[in-house]
């Protein structure tokens, strides 16, 4: 096969060099993969306000389809808390006359359709798109609100939709003599037997890894035995689960649900990339395996796509169940088309039995799931560090709790954006001189180096452009107002590894400015691929042959040594 097919389709590279013990591997791992996948699944079709088997749908083709083009071993692709909590809030703002399952699907296919024009233009460098402090920041605040949510399950009384979290709390506390104590009964004993079983409990002692995988079906079948055996009749079920592929029995809407979902689907796009490729990062780390950012958008658009034919909602990748697939010994993507198989058989051979569920157990599943996303210690940690990045850290996590999860997300974003303006804005700018005996040039606030009376030695520590180079023209201003014998200005360009078109020309009109004052502009250190852009216009047309220097050492000699040579021509 040639090797463009080969790098498409990353699936038959790993297929010629399995093993009989990688395929043993594999399907022991999507064995033990399932059992963390079906109660995943149904709750998180919870979340998002779905049936339950439109999880399992989730997980089936999207699967297969990741497992054929992506390019992680390990990654585990399939409905997620964060994508569920994001579709519950579209179909929300959507309005109530969508159907919640024709909204999903309908995210799903635009999700897919963004994730793959993005992979065709080779858009894999936006997996940097979201910082770390915003995607911290958004992922505690949706687990928080994922966690409240979850509360009207436990109360077993009917609750408004779309309550943020305070609100939430607030009505049941109003409300605390007429909650049903039934299910707060059977979803109190799924939390404690579930925070048990992953030792977070200060009684609970920790359980082996085997139980605490079984755990969450063990709660399931425990609980739909506590209704059936002492009569819980007041505990809401699940209800009767079909195996039929949910798209066959809705009505897709018209054209504008799609326009009006459309601002969703590519937020949802964003954190769908942005996670599931940090999570293949993370495991391929472990392999030393590179991972292909512009294949990933490909694959995981391919999976979406396959979602919304299955009527499902959007998927993701998971970092709990690609942390089980990995430590359960999956070898490749194998264990992905193994998951789904198996997953297929769950649905079709048990899913009458899915109707006994009590959603309180469900829910009790999904708050220990997500509450491991909750990350506060970041906060502060980060802001003792970067003021900006905690800030824009604390701006999304307050905002998701205060406004909901996409409202938050683009107030992080839109934080860190302008944070990353002012920064760059007014970036470091250092009057250098040479350290002595050596060659090396530093910042005289910081060092004692030498310097020179007519020679200004200034480094920018930034890229020049738009936003910075009136600050870095303003600086300069002022170092020339307390040294007013210069005659040579260097411009260090060692930290520059771009100038755009506004910079580029100040940095002419100075050069004519400087000259008529009787200074001259000369560059240092510049990197090869700026010289290569400068080399295309005309600023050496305005620069005197030899003012750009190797380096800030090269420079000064010459400097120097021309003044020197002045000196001699001065008739005495």
């Amino acid at each position: 096969m040639p090797s463009r097919a080969l790098k498409f389709f990353p699936i038959v590279h790993w297929v010629r060099l399995t093993t009989r013990q990688d395929l043993a591997g594999d399907l022991s791992a999507a064995a033990i993969t399932t059992i963390l996948l079906v109660p995943q699944g149904l709750a998180y079709a919870m979340v998002a306000g779905l049936p339950p088997v439109v999880g399992l749908y989730a997980s089936i083709l999207p699967a297969i389809l990741y497992a054929i083009l992506g390019t992680s071993r390990d990654l585990s692709v399939g409905p997620t808390s964060v994508a569920a909590i994001m579709v519950a809030s579209a179909t929300a703002s959507a309005g109530a006359g969508i159907d919640p399952v024709a909204a999903a699907l309908i995210l799903a296919a635009l999700s897919g359709l963004i994730l793959l024009v993005m992979g065709l233009l080779r858009m894999g460098v936006f997996a940097n798109l979201l910082s770390q402090p915003v995607l911290t920041g958004f992922s505690s605040g949706a687990a928080v609100v994922i966690m409240a949510d979850q509360l009207r399950h436990f109360a077993g009384i009917e609750l408004p939709t779309g309550l943020q979290p305070h609100e939430m709390v607030a009505y049941l506390g109003a409300r605390a003599s007429i909650l049903n104590v039934q299910t707060l009964a059977v979803g109190g004993v799924a939390l404690v037997l579930l925070l048990a079983a992953t030792g977070t409990t200060r009684t609970g002692r920790r359980i082996q890894a085997v139980t605490g995988r079984l755990m969450p079906v063990l709660v399931l079948a425990l609980g739909a035995a506590a209704v059936m055996v002492f009569g819980l009749e007041r505990v809401p079920l699940v209800g009767a689960i079909s195996s039929r592929p949910p798209m066959f029995d809705i009505t897709m809407p018209g054209v504008g649900a799609w326009v009006t979902l459309l601002p969703s689907a590519a937020l949802i796009s964003i954190i769908v990339f942005v996670e599931s490729v940090s999570i293949a990062k993370f495991l391929g780390a472990r392999r030393r395996e590179a991972i292909d950012a512009d294949q990933e958008l490909v694959a995981l658009g391919a999976a979406n796509l396959g979602s919304a034919l299955s009527g499902a909602l959007p998927v993701a990748g998971s970092f709990s169940r690609s942390m089980v697939n990995y430590t359960a010994g999956a070898r490749s993507q194998l264990a992905s088309i193994f998951l789904a198989l198996f997953t297929a058989a769950t649905l079709l051979l048990f899913a009458p039995l899915f109707s006994g569920l009590p959603k309180a157990a469900l829910a009790a599943i999904i708050i220990v799931a997500v509450a491991g996303l909750v990350d506060l210690r970041s906060i502060p940690e980060t802001w003792r560090y970067s003021k900006a990045d905690g800030a824009s850290n604390l701006v999304t996590f307050l905002g998701v709790l205060a406004y909901g999860v996409e409202a938050g997300l683009v107030m992080g974003v839109l934080l860190s954006v302008l944070l990353y303006v002012w920064r760059t804005g007014h970036p470091n700018i250092a009057v250098v001189g040479r350290l002595p005996h050596s060659t090396e040039f530093r910042s005289i606030a910081r060092h004692k180096v030498e310097t020179w009376p007519d020679i200004l030695l200034v480094r920018v520590d930034e890229n020049l452009y738009f936003a910075n180079v009136g600050h870095v023209q303003d600086m300069i201003t002022r170092e020339f107002q307390k040294r007013p014998g210069i005659r040579h200005l260097v411009l260090v360009m060692s930290g520059v590894g771009f100038v755009d078109s506004s910079a580029l020309h100040s940095l002419q009109v100075a050069a004519e400015n400087l000259r008529a004052s009787g200074v001259t502009i000369h560059l240092a250190d510049v990197k090869g691929p700026v010289m290569d852009r400068l080399r295309r216009t005309k600023i050496f047309e305005q620069l005197a042959p030899g003012q750009v220097f190797p380096t800030p050492q090269v420079a000064v000699t010459a400097l120097s040594r021309a003044a020197e040579r002045e000196k001699e021509l001065i008739p005495i």
